[in-house]
């Protein structure tokens, strides 16, 4: 005799997983919301009330309405839980992290950042901290890169443009990955979403053995989107020593690549800082030096002369771009520089995420501070930092300007 198969939640269709947990999320407002208002709830006519609405309303009361409204006999108060777990697990629930807006103002004001009074939205401060933090920073980047998506998408269909799909550049390393998984879940069923086109900034991961490091593979988020997106990849080796890069870039299949990426509306990217020893640039070349492929003087060289962060895996100083300290380069869309003169272009915009370092939650302070005060690094549009490093900005501000 075969044996009957079990009940599991992962089986079960999209409409009635997202009406368990839309009415569970029911239960548990009516079930904490205020006390006036419960006490007004709580004294409405028995004839007012509603089948499968009790207050409150009990998981047995919603398993009764999910077998009426489905025409199902098999849900039973136990399967309320796994199913509410497993909208979660199809990305069903999206949090939305608070915003310190009173920190951004701050932050905007000590460094004199212009363009926060005509966008107040293009500096935001996660109003989170501990352990997940750099989820939730990536979270809102998510949600401010949506915004601009339908900003320039809306833009274009408005000057009938040829090409009104929305370009966006993704960025390498594991903020930028958490950012596309993210993106690729709010627009999966979105129809109102324009056209997108990927573009890889970087051609691939530093290491072998870390591949997903790689923003082509973060392609893979998106071909289940309803209207899934185009894609420009980068293929290339991931460094070259700095003097064959020009050569490199020149390559048929690479030039195509950079051909395109004027093309690009939306850069996403983040950095890491120079005393951080799991920032991509920092492991490589550490990498090369215990390969005996690199002096290991190389980092103290770099460090001498004022390194204190990269982006887009080219180092900078409180100065500047870096440009001949290091011995090699990865392979990038974009360079600092280029991102600079970019934003000062109408419709282009680079949203820099600045949470902490994603291995030991070390925060980017001081690689960041110049990205704000250097008007030779100020490559972004919109910023978004997670509460520990905006206090930090905040307190490095105050101290350079203490009439502030």
């Amino acid at each position: 005799m075969a044996k009957k198969r079990g009940w599991h939640p992962s089986e079960q269709d999209d409409e009635l997983v997202f009406a368990a947990c839309e009415r569970f999320l029911a239960h548990l407002h009516r079930q904490f919301k205020p006390q006036a208002e419960h006490a007004a709830q709580t004294e409405r006519p028995a004839d007012d009330a509603r089948p499968g609405d009790d207050d409150p309303e009990s998981a047995t009361a919603i398993a009764d309405w999910l077998n009426h409204e489905f025409n199902r006999t098999d849900i039973t108060r136990e399967r309320i839980y796994p199913l509410f777990w497993e909208a979660a697990r199809r990305k069903f629930l999206f949090l939305q992290p608070p915003r310190e807006r009173d920190l951004a103002k701050r932050i905007a004001a000590l460094y004199h950042l212009e363009r926060f009074e005509k966008s107040p939205e293009s500096i935001q401060v996660v109003n989170a901290r501990g352990p997940g933090v750099l989820t939730h920073v990536a979270a809102v980047g998510a949600d401010v890169v949506l915004s601009l998506i339908k900003q320039v998408g809306r833009k274009k269909r408005e000057r009938a443009a040829k090409d009104a799909s929305v370009h966006v550049g993704l960025g390498g390393g594991a903020t930028a990955m958490m950012v596309a998984e993210r993106l690729a879940s709010r627009i999966r069923s979105d129809l109102d979403c324009p056209k997108l086109v990927l573009h890889a900034l970087t051609a691939g991961g530093f290491l072998v053995d870390q591949p997903t490091e790689a923003p082509v593979t973060y392609f893979s988020y998106f071909h289940d989107v309803l209207n899934e997106p185009e894609y420009v990849g980068l293929f290339s080796a991931t460094v070259v020593p700095s003097g064959q890069y020009e050569q490199v870039i020149a390559n048929p299949g690479v030039r195509e690549s950079f051909d395109r990426a004027d093309e690009i509306d939306i850069v996403i990217t983040s950095f890491a800082s120079a005393d951080d020893p799991h920032g991509l640039l920092k492991k490589y070349l550490q990498h090369l030096i215990e390969k005996g492929e690199l002096d290991k003087k190389v980092l103290h060289d770099m460090e001498a002369s004022g390194w204190v962060g990269d982006v887009q895996f080219r180092p900078y100083s409180v100065e500047g771009p870096m440009d001949d300290a290091c011995p090699v380069r990865a392979v990038t869309l974009f360079q600092p520089s280029a991102l600079v003169e970019r934003v000062q272009q109408p419709d282009k915009h680079v949203v820099l995420l600045a949470g902490p370092c994603h291995e030991c939650g070390r925060a980017k302070t001081t690689a960041l501070v110049p990205l704000l005060k250097q008007p030779a690094l100020r490559l972004w549009t919109h910023l978004v930092t997670d509460l520990k490093t905006a206090h930090e900005l905040v307190l490095a501000g105050e101290q350079a300007s203490p009439a502030g």
